[in-house]
């Protein structure tokens, strides 16, 4: 249900910070924009702001202008244990995220995806698969492209394919995709969720607005583990129980069949795709050592798929950043088949260092240009150096994409 009341203050100046801003701003909103950080790119989407007479603060949050508001759409990046969140909380002050703003007005039916791994993949996949049958489709959301800035340029035939994280999700209160799809669960994000149980609940906020009319999508092992008590309104459907290796395929195959879609032309859509930039992405090979970068990996269990799709234990890792979740020491196994040294570096190094100290031979560095240095002298030909973190990026980068986009430069630099 649309929130009416018409002064709202934005947390948050990232990209959906502002497409909320312009958005909310040209429906008749009254918007306040606040952020705690200031920087050159912030700067730059603040000068945008200010041409459409929107008033920001930045450097700081000011929980006085803030309260003034009726509510508040709330970034990713403002954990529950800041302070301000906290305010806000005390205050009873309505908070709510991009994907719940978005829905009060977006047309078409909403696909929804979320998941501890494999999100952006899916969703990309699934907006193809739409578009190879002729029908209109955009991904968007937690991929890199704000739903709320692709609102105006919808159909009601368009199908919204969006990626949903549990940062969005947690603050969702209308929002009611026809297909939820929940890819699956593991230990992520507890430096945001306090537990993992208050994870999984986020999680399972993407079905909690669904009728008997729409679909969830769910794998039988997550139900039996993490929520087995959870009711479900929608009608499930399972999938997954064929292992994990084609599991994404599964279901892809199980959402074109209950559309009634062309199997051959999703096959055909599987069959071309040349994977996502900054997800097992192959760079260069330079003197016979070839260069992946999947920055892209942020989790344990991503470490542990990228690992395990090399044949030969001729891989350089280099891992570290900001640790969100989980113990390191479940992936040593996975180390000691496919690892032949990792350098760590960011401030997660000195707990993967004691985590994976015995497992394979370990290197330090500071940060990621020193690790790829390091790499760069222990590999030989044969070797894949592959940067695959485990951890996010914001210890010492903006996102993924900028942390990926440093590595592959250096790649290109040791030609």
């Amino acid at each position: 249900m649309r929130n009416h009341k018409k002064r709202v203050a934005i947390l948050g100046l990232g990209e959906t910070g502002l497409a909320s801003a312009l958005f909310l701003k040209e429906k008749g909103y009254e918007v306040f924009v606040s952020d705690s950080q200031s920087s050159e790119t912030l700067e730059k989407r603040a000068a945008r702001l200010r041409d459409e007479n929107i008033p920001f603060e930045l450097g700081s949050h000011t929980l006085e202008k803030i309260g003034q508001h009726d509510w508040v759409l709330i970034s990713p990046g403002i954990p529950p244990s800041t302070s301000v969140y906290r305010s806000l909380a005390k205050k009873g002050i309505p908070m709510v995220s991009e994907i719940e703003a978005a829905s009060w007005f977006s047309p078409g039916e909403v696909i929804a995806v979320t998941g501890t791994s494999g999100k952006t993949t899916v969703t990309t996949l699934l907006a193809r698969i739409f578009q190879a049958q002729g029908i209109a489709s955009v991904a968007c959301g937690n991929i890199g492209n704000p739903w709320i800035g692709e609102i105006d340029h919808l159909s009601p035939e368009t199908r919204v394919v969006l990626e949903v994280s549990s940062f969005q999700l947690l603050h969702t209160q209308t929002f009611r995709p026809r297909m939820g799809i929940l890819l699956n669960i593991g230990l992520n994000h507890l430096d945001w969720h306090p537990t993992m149980e208050d994870y999984v609940s986020a999680k399972l906020r993407l079905f909690q607005n669904q009728s008997s009319e729409d679909l969830a999508f769910i794998r039988p092992k997550d139900r039996q583990t993490f929520f087995p008590d959870f009711s479900f309104r929608a009608r499930v459907v399972y999938w997954g129980e064929g292992g994990e290796a084609n599991s994404n395929e599964e279901l892809l195959y199980a959402v074109t069949r209950l559309e009634g879609l062309d199997l051959d032309k999703t096959r055909e859509v599987l069959a071309r795709f040349e994977g996502l930039e900054h997800r097992l992405e192959e760079v260069a090979e330079i003197r016979g050592i070839h260069f992946v970068n999947d920055s892209k990996c942020t989790t344990l269990e991503a470490l542990a798929w990228a690992l395990e799709r090399f044949s030969d234990p001729r891989v350089i890792l280099l891992a570290g950043g900001h640790a969100k979740a989980g113990d390191f020491r479940a992936v040593r196994e996975h180390l000691t088949k496919k690892v032949k040294r990792a350098v760590l570096y960011g401030e997660a190094q000195e707990l993967l260092w004691e985590s994976w100290q015995g497992a394979v031979p370990l290197i330090r560095a500071n940060d990621l240009a020193e690790a790829f240095q390091e790499a760069l002298k222990a590999a030989e030909p044969g070797d894949t150096v592959l940067l695959s973190p485990a951890c996010a990026s914001f210890d010492q980068f903006s996102n993924y994409k900028e942390r990926g986009a440093l590595f592959k430069d250096l790649t290109l630099k040791a030609r």
